[in-house]
């Protein structure tokens, strides 16, 4: 990987642990460059109620979905370190929909010429690995670019 990279990748899903690969992400960019900050952006799953945010009978309202995808933006704009400016560093925001979330991410990447995608990871194994899966490890597998994965400290989490 070209180290500085002009145009890095870093999804995040607005949860701590995504959160924690934007400094990266910049850290990795050149003066100059562009750091894309994506957000994959999953429609709500209604009829699971093992998934977190289901609420029994809940459908949003178009509304709800804007007003809750601009609070999203919002909070990813706000992950831009007072640096960056300093550095010269642009940041474009991004939103995608969909459920294929590992290639939606891919395919992103692609689109914006980027050098390297950077995310932050879980590091689920076992049982929790099967049951949800691993963006990580599908971005990985599917990126024919660099692909940094920044890993929380499990002590920090209990």
């Amino acid at each position: 990987m070209k180290i500085p990279a002009s145009s890095v990748v870093c999804p995040t899903d607005v949860s701590r642990i995504g959160n924690l690969a934007v400094p990266v992400a910049y850290r990795l960019c050149a003066d100059g460059g562009t750091v894309h900050l994506l957000h994959v952006c999953e429609p709500p799953y209604l009829g699971n109620p093992l998934y977190g945010p289901y609420v029994q009978g809940y459908v949003p309202t178009p509304e709800d979905t804007q007003k809750g995808e601009q609070a999203i933006l919002d909070q990813i704009k706000r992950l831009t370190p007072p640096e960056a400016l300093a550095r010269g560093i642009r940041t474009q925001v991004h939103m995608v929909r969909g459920i294929e979330v590992a290639r939606l991410i891919v395919e992103q990447a692609g689109a914006l010429g980027a050098d390297a995608i950077v995310l932050g990871t879980r590091g689920r194994t076992g049982l929790g690995r099967i049951l949800m899966g691993s963006v990580a490890t599908d971005v990985v597998k599917q990126q024919s670019v660099p692909v940094v994965l920044v890993h929380h400290d499990l002590k920090e989490s209990r």
